[in-house]
Order: C-alpha cells, then sequence, then structure tokens
C-alpha cells in the first residue's frame, strides 16, 4: 500500500500544472525601507535582482521551466554580466554600510509557493511580534525564487524544483547577505523549506554533477565554485517553523564517495530552535510515511530527526506545535507557542 501511495504521489509530481517564478512586483526590489528594513531579492540562483530589472530582463515564462530564465542566463545572452555582478558588489557594499552601527540583525525568510505580497505581509505581522528597535535595530526581508502555485497539486509538483532553488538561493543570496555584517547578534526567522535556504547559507550543500553541470551550461552560473562564508564574530540565532528538511539536508556526500558525514556549521552558529509538529499534513506529505521521501520534511514533522541530530549538534532546541493541522507561515505565527519562543530569546514584546 506505501509503494501505492508513493508512486501516486510521484505521478502527481510529475503531471501536476505548472508554476511560476516567484519575482519581484517591485522595479526596484533590492532597496532600502526607512526607517530600519533592507529588501533583499534573488533569483532561482541567488543573483540580487537589479533595479528595472524587467526593463532588461523581461518578465520569465509562465511554466517557470529551470532552464527558462534566470538573471545570469539573460546577462550572459546580452553580453551584460558585468553590468549584474557591479550592480550585486555595490548594493551589498551599501548593505554593509547599512548595518555599521547596529546591534542586531533580524531577517525573515519565507518558503515555497510563497508570492511577494503574502511573504511580505508574514514578515511585517512577524517583525510587530518583536522588539525592534528602529534605531539600533536592522530588518532583513530575504525574498527567493521558491516558485508559485494557485493549485494543491501545482504546488505539489513545484517542490522538487524549489528545493535545489532553495539552496542555491542560500548559498549564493543569503550567504552574501551575511557576509556583510560583522560583530551582530543576528536572528534568522523561516518558515517551511525557507529553512533549507538558511541552511545552505551556513554549510555549504553538496549537489549533483549533472546539475552543477547543467546549471553552468543553461545559466553560466557555476554552482560549485567555492563561495565562503565569512567568520565575522556574528552571533547567529535561528527560529525554524514548520522547517521542510530533513536528515538529508544535514549531510554531504560526495559522487566518489558513497559514505555520508554531517555537515559542519559555522562557529557563528550558537542556536537552532525548530518546530515540530505531527499535524502538519503538508510535512506529514499527508501520509507520514511520505515525510521521508521525495525531498525529505521529517525534521519540521516528527521528533526523530531531531533526536538523532541533536547527538552531532548540541546547538538544537524544539517546541511541539502538534495540534495545529496548517502548514501556513500565518498560522504558525499567530500559534501561542511562537511567543513563547521569542520570549525564551528575550525578542517579544
Amino acid at each position: 500500500m506505501k509503494k501505492f501511495i508513493y508512486y501516486l504521489w510521484l505521478s502527481i509530481f510529475l503531471t501536476a500544472c505548472a508554476a511560476h517564478h516567484n519575482v519581484p512586483d517591485s522595479q526596484v526590489p533590492n532597496n532600502f525601507i526607512k526607517p530600519n528594513t533592507i529588501s533583499a531579492f534573488v533569483d532561482q540562483n541567488g543573483n540580487f535582482y537589479p533595479n528595472q530589472w524587467k526593463t532588461t530582463y523581461g518578465d520569465p515564462p509562465k511554466s517557470a521551466k529551470r532552464d527558462a530564465y534566470s538573471l545570469m542566463k539573460i546577462a550572459t545572452e546580452k553580453g551584460i554580466e558585468k553590468q549584474l555582478t557591479t550592480f550585486e558588489s555595490r548594493h551589498l557594499n551599501q548593505v554593509g554600510n547599512k548595518l555599521l552601527n547596529k546591534e542586531r540583525v533580524f531577517i525573515f525568510v519565507h518558503g515555497i509557493n510563497s508570492d511577494y505580497m503574502s511573504s511580505l505581509k508574514n514578515y511585517n505581522y512577524a517583525k510587530n511580534m518583536i522588539n525592534v528597535s528602529n534605531t539600533n535595530d536592522q530588518v532583513i526581508n530575504f525574498y527567493w525564487d521558491g516558485l508559485v502555485s494557485e493549485s494543491l497539486f501545482g504546488g505539489a509538483k513545484v517542490w522538487v524544483q524549489a528545493t535545489t532553488f532553495s539552496q542555491t538561493a542560500g548559498e549564493f543570496g543569503l550567504r552574501r547577505v551575511l557576509n556583510t555584517m560583522h560583530k551582530k547578534q543576528v536572528f534568522i526567522i523561516s518558515h517551511s523549506r525557507g529553512a533549507s535556504v538558511v541552511l545552505s547559507a551556513l554549510s555549504t550543500p553538496t549537489y549533483k554533477k549533472s546539475l552543477v553541470e547543467r546549471t553552468y551550461k543553461k545559466h553560466n552560473v557555476d554552482i560549485d565554485r567555492i563561495n565562503e562564508l565569512k567568520e565575522n564574530n556574528n552571533e547567529i540565532i535561528c527560529i525554524m517553523l514548520a522547517p521542510a528538511v530533513g536528515l538529508e539536508d544535514f549531510k554531504s556526500k560526495t559522487e566518489m564517495d558513497s559514505i555520508e558525514t554531517f555537515n559542519t556549521f559555522t562557529p557563528q552558529l550558537k542556536r537552532m530552535h525548530i518546530t515540530t509538529n505531527e499535524t502538519d499534513r503538508t510535512l506529514a506529505k499527508f501520509f507520514g510515511f511520505l515525510s521521508k521521501k521525495l525531498k525529505p520534511t521529517d525534521l519540521g514533522y516528527k521528533a526523530d530527526a531531531y533526536n538523532e541530530l541533536i547527538n552531532y549538534y548540541p546547538f538544537l532546541e524544539k517546541t511541539d506545535f502538534t495540534g495545529m493541522e496548517s502548514h501556513e507561515f500565518r498560522r504558525y505565527l499567530r500559534n501561542p507557542k511562537f511567543k513563547d519562543v521569542l520570549k525564551e530569546y528575550k525578542l517579544a514584546k
């Protein structure tokens, strides 16, 4: 019976309605909003959208095919790669300057199937729950291409594709944002597959050789290149709501060596607080046992994965949200237990 259900879901992944890329509404998406908010918006490969991006790069196709659209792909075709990388360098320097006199930085990271406006509403709600100083603190709203679909089955299909995007968004997008910070207390609050974005920023993921070659050939992006997280003496605390990741997201295995090893994280990571929820139907993939298959989500589903990982990562902590069936970011934020987590870190208003 389990095999039948597994192949049924696999067929849904392969045949469901298409989704579309999560792209900015604004023509100046990487901007600075008074008094203390930075918007950071990256594409599927972790490149930052430049000003007036649509004029130069156009709208992505509605099908959201992996190889059809990316900033670097189009920049390469037009011979303006230097223009894109120069914008990114200049923008990240500006981010660093904004952070110079700040003590704390709060970064929000959404999951898959969440468009700009939905993510922004959740970020604003979360921010209003936190004791944020307009003078001493900085807020960064991080947006990535988790794809967007309006149907359940379309959402199922984007899952596998968006899982790779979450890794490149983390390693080449969020990591570069973190590298602008020095001696800060950094709180990263993520939802769902946003946990993969965070993990990939803090510990380098491994990619299949075929994906590395395909991405370089189709997009002129070398996702196998070294992009180190700088040891800038920050103190990083992660709060992961409904983390849609599993044990495999904490492990690495090269194609030359079949032995898996647990990843090493930056010593800047001090605490990682996750939620578990055995009644979250999305994390269970409706049947429970599927949480360990089709890109696992078992860390946020049951305590089993946590209980194994705590042997390797003593910085892990958890709060159980079992009893709430929704997977939505807004529901997790409104659960009284989230406020309890904020109180534990002395962040709640």
